[in-house]
């Protein structure tokens, strides 16, 4: 057996485990009440990973506050942290390594604080006949801040050695009522108790029926995707992080490609009516995205330079600060418009079958064929659109061949994205994994281009400031350190092109849009 389990103690858990103490020959070793304020990020990160972040304060020695990371009973990260102390970002965190594998795992999301309880959490040992410790036992009696008891949580850690006697402590604990094994923390139960909200998932998913009509599919990817818009809309106007106005430019780009793969499926007119909302909505959003981006390089880019040029660099983070909240600022007051708002009441109401958009009458010719037919069509054309334009591009071909692949392929991902439960998930595999590789590459090459012609602008208006020469230098430097990634990606792109033109990557496509064995040899010559 592995050597930690977790036990949910139900009924009067205080009673229940000092009898159990008593009974099994636990030996407490320490106990202390705990203030705990747990954290995680928006789309819950931590918890997905099976881990808890909280910060413990000692009520009997309050200034003996810490911040703990924790999975499978085991502490990754610990660290002391005074009174006014609450985790943000990544840099916020206490330095040191333990605490940098945890900055990897948030990346650029913000940690949220989740819940909090107090707890009376206690040591035992597990000892035999001889007071040797056979396994540690952690005891969490928690309580919500107004008194309510939450479930004890029971942890059983072995000791090398003794697994066959920690065996016999997990019989004895699997033969009580009540105990009953679990891979949930007291985060969780007190979550679940106070009906918090659950995490903004970060990755689209959405389950069609196979048999279903192409407008009854459509409407359900459009629902799910209207649905994490509505997840992402709060976090986007208030700023939490980059990631919510990330997910929500997403979900719009998303609904954007279905509207247009929707013609002969949806009514035409509201297929146009609502193409252009959400063009207009994507745009409001564009701005910010572009300040968020350069943000988050800001990082990266003075990690390239010496320590000379970075802080030389100080005016341009200030600078892209500024131009992020501007454009935040404007940001939010566009959301709240009375354009947005219509936008939103009137596609609400046509995914719901209501409202002046919905029920009109349509000439949609595939509206009632099999949504797999119609989304493999669909996706043949893609498909080969894709490969068709990537073959034609050579090393004198100009940067614009490259951006406008990378349109034909973010075409080809949503289709995947959004319809892919429609076909068989191993084949899916074949076909998305080379497609992402290439999209990264493409990705790569335009955003560093984008980003040295804006440091380029930023360069100029910093000079027009007044900035000093070593600032201006040191703007070169990060633009030079741009062009080199530039390179590399346009280097790399002939070699992941090459892959997802490969034959088995082919044959995957040819299986998802059933072309036939006829199709597949000429496309193969």
């Amino acid at each position: 057996m592995s050597e930690f389990h977790k036990f949910v103690v139900d009924g009067s858990p205080d009673i229940e485990l000092e009898e159990l103490a008593i009974h099994l020959g636990l030996h407490e070793t320490e106990a202390e009440e705990l203030e705990r304020r747990f954290f995680d990020t928006p789309d819950g990160r931590l918890h997905a990973m099976g881990a808890t972040l909280e910060v413990r304060n000692p009520v009997e020695y309050p200034m003996m506050r810490s911040l703990v990371w924790m999975r499978g009973g085991q502490v990754l990260a610990s660290g002391r942290v005074d009174a006014s102390f609450a985790p943000g970002f990544a840099e916020t965190l206490p330095a040191g390594p333990a605490f940098d594998r945890l900055r990897e795992v948030i990346e650029m999301r913000r940690l949220l604080p989740v819940v909090e309880v107090r707890s009376r959490l206690s040591v035992a040992a597990y000892l035999d006949s001889e007071e040797k410790t056979n396994a540690r036992v952690m005891i969490d009696l928690p309580t919500l801040p107004d008194g309510r008891p939450l479930p004890a949580v029971l942890e059983v850690r072995s000791v090398r050695g003794y697994e066959s006697e920690t065996d016999r402590l997990l019989a004895h604990l699997d033969a009580r009522d009540g105990f009953d094994a679990t891979d949930l923390s007291t985060a969780d139960f007190a979550r679940s108790m106070l009906g918090a909200p659950p995490f903004v998932p970060s990755k689209f998913s959405v389950h069609v029926e196979v048999s279903a009509s192409s407008a009854e599919v459509w409407v359900t990817v459009m629902r799910e995707l209207h649905n994490a818009m509505i997840a992402n809309f709060a976090g986007t106007v208030d700023d939490v992080d980059s990631e919510y106005l990330h997910d929500f430019r997403v979900a719009v780009r998303r609904t954007r490609s279905v509207l247009q793969e929707g013609r002969d499926v949806l009514d035409a007119g509201a297929r146009e009516h609502f193409r252009a909302g959400f063009k207009w909505l994507g745009d409001i959003t564009t701005p910010t995205r572009d300040a968020d981006v350069h943000l988050l390089d800001y990082p990266h880019m003075l990690a390239a330079l010496s320590p000379q040029y970075a802080a030389a660099l100080a005016p341009l983070g200030e600078l892209l600060l500024d131009r992020q909240r501007a454009c935040q600022a404007q940001l939010a007051t566009d959301l709240r418009s009375a354009q947005r708002a219509q936008l939103g009441a009137e596609w609400a109401e046509f995914l719901a079958g209501d409202g002046p958009w919905a029920g009109r009458s349509t000439d949609a010719a595939d509206a009632d064929r099999p949504a797999r037919e119609v989304v493999a069509s669909r996706i043949a054309r893609a498909h080969s659109r894709l490969v068709r334009d990537g073959r034609s591009i050579d090393a004198q071909s100009p940067p614009v061949a490259l951006h406008d692949l990378r349109k034909d392929a973010k075409r080809l991902r949503y289709l995947l994205e959004c319809f892919g439960s429609l076909f068989p998930a191993e084949v899916l595999a074949v076909a998305v994994r080379p497609l992402k590789s290439l999209q990264d590459v493409l990705g790569e090459f335009q955003d560093t281009e984008v980003q040295a012609h804006a440091l380029a602008d930023f360069g100029r208006q910093l000079d027009d400031a007044g900035s000093s020469t070593e600032t201006i230098l040191a703007m070169g430097g990060a633009i030079e350190q741009l062009s080199v990634r530039s390179a590399r990606a346009r280097r790399e792109f002939a070699s992941r092109f090459s892959n997802f033109d490969g034959a088995s990557v082919n044959d995957a496509y040819d299986l998802l849009t059933n072309a036939s064995k006829k199709q597949r040899r000429k496309k193969k010559r």
